[in-house]
This record gives C-alpha cells, structure tokens and sequence, in this order.
C-alpha cells in the first residue's frame, strides 16, 4: 500500500528560494488532501499513481486559490519589499493554479480537469459572494466561519459523486469537519499578526459587541500592534476561536470512531493532529503573534 506521500511530491513545485526569502505562501491543504486521497484510493483501488497525481493536483490548486486570497488589494503604492512580496504572491498564485492542467493531462485524467475547471469557477462565485457579504458587514461572526469553510471545502466536493454512496454517508461530514478546522487555523494565524487590515473574525467580533469606542480605533486606516493585541484580548478573539477549533477536532474524532471500515479509521487516524497541536499552543505566543 502506498503511504501518503503528496506534501512531499509537492515541494518540487512549491520550494523556490525567491518565494521563501521575499513573500510567504497560504497554509498547506494537507488534512483535506489527504482524505480526498484516503476515500478515492478505497474507491479505485490499484490506481494509486493516477490517484496521486490528483492529489498533487487538487493540492497545489488549492494552494494557487489560497495564496491569492493573502494579496493585499489596496492600490496604494508601498515599499519595495512589500510590492516584491505581493507580486510573487500573483505569480506564485498563478502558477500553482496553472499545474493542475499539465499534472491531470499527462496522465490522461481528462475527466478531472473538466471536473476542477467546474470547480474553481463555483469557488471564484461564492467568494464574489462572500466578499460583498464581508464588505457590507452582512455576517455574523458564525456565518464567517460557516462560510469560510464552505470555500476551503469547494474543490472537494465536487468529487463526490465519484465516491460510492455507501462512503459518501462518511465523506461529507469529514470533508465539512476537517475544512472548518483548517478555516479556523487560518483565521487564528492571520488574527494573530500585528496587522489588523483583515477583514475576518475578529473584526466582526469587534464590530458585533465592541464599544463605539473600539469601533472607531477598529476602523482606523492602521492599529498599531499594542492597540490590536489590546482588542484581541478584550474581546477573547483568540478563546473564541480555538474553542470553536476545539469542538470540530473532537467531531471529527467522533466521526472516525463511528466509521466501520477499520481501512478509513487507520489510515485518518493522525488527520486532526496538526490541530490538536495547534490548540496546545500557549495563549501568551498567539497573544505575541
């Protein structure tokens, strides 16, 4: 049985010297990957080379998709680092979009392509959506998180109907578990950096219950560090946010322990770890960003 090996495979696309040294890219989609990769295998078993490959394929979109959800928008003309950091955002963005056609055309998975074409064209429609939602403060804070996981999961659903009926019964709930999770660790990452120009969570905690004073330092064109830590720490942005991961790690362990199929339980055994370990990071680090 081959092991899971995608992360891997995708560093020869991903490791470059220029990105690591002057921008940053979004999170690996590492836990939804591999249970897209765990249910398809046990769908189409002895295809395992073509079933990685689309793996990788469906990874580094993702990554392409994410990745220029962290370009900043504003038209104003920055500093040099900061101009260099967001164009190799686009292009990094573009190029890990870009591969998904090469990696599924080569081994003939023209099925997939027409697949994920479909797909990226329902993500771009519910992020239009979700933008002008966020814009003119139409969500709550849940919803935000409701329908920030309902983007992260979009590519993956779309595959679906190629999965038996009988372990669809325990896709959907993984598939809609593990994305709120790898939305809440998002948030929590970006929450806890000194800029406060994300237009997330915390923003609508803040904008929900916040006094007008806060209200009013909220919307200030830039907040200082101290004044940003200041709110998190008032509002319990931080608390909140990892008792929500807290409760999506533990339904997904409810959810594996209910599975009958000792194959699926054993293999997506570790698959809420990296959150699990997220959550016993210490408040004081995220509190320091």
């Amino acid at each position: 049985m081959k092991l899971y090996r995608v992360p891997d495979l995708a560093k020869k696309y991903v490791d470059y010297d220029m990105i690591s040294t002057y921008t940053e890219l979004a999170d690996f989609p590492d836990s939804r990957v591999r249970l897209l990769y765990t249910f398809l295998k046990h769908e189409q078993p002895g295809n395992e080379s073509d079933l990685e490959v689309c793996a990788l394929a469906v990874y580094l979109l993702q990554l392409g998709l994410d990745t220029h959800d962290l370009i900043d928008p504003e038209p104003v003309r920055k500093e040099e680092r900061l101009m260099r950091s967001r164009q190799l955002k686009v292009l990094a963005g573009d190029y890990f979009s870009s591969l998904f056609y090469q990696l599924l055309a080569k081994t003939n998975q023209i099925q997939h392509i027409s697949l994920l074409s479909s797909a990226v064209c329902e993500v771009n429609r519910l992020k239009a959506l979700f933008y002008t939602k966020m814009k003119e403060l139409l969500l709550s804070t849940e919803d935000y998180v409701k329908e920030s996981a309902l983007l992260k999961m979009q590519l993956f659903t779309f595959f679906t109907p190629l999965l038996d009926k009988t372990v669809q019964h325990y896709w959907q709930p993984l598939l809609e578990e593990v994305s709120r999770c790898e939305a809440l660790a998002a948030e929590m990452s970006l929450t806890a950096r000194e800029s406060s120009g994300h237009l997330g969570f915390a923003y609508l905690r803040i904008m929900e219950s916040g006094s007008a004073e806060d209200k009013a330092m909220l919307c200030r064109s830039k907040l200082n560090t101290r004044d940003w830590s200041s709110l998190l720490l008032k509002y319990k942005v931080m608390e909140q946010l990892a008792d929500k991961l807290h409760q999506s790690v533990e339904q997904i362990q409810q959810l594996l322990k209910e599975m009958s199929d000792e194959r699926f339980c054993k293999e997506l055994a570790g698959i809420a770890e990296p959150f699990k370990a997220l959550l016993g990071k210490p408040n004081t680090a995220w509190n320091e960003g």
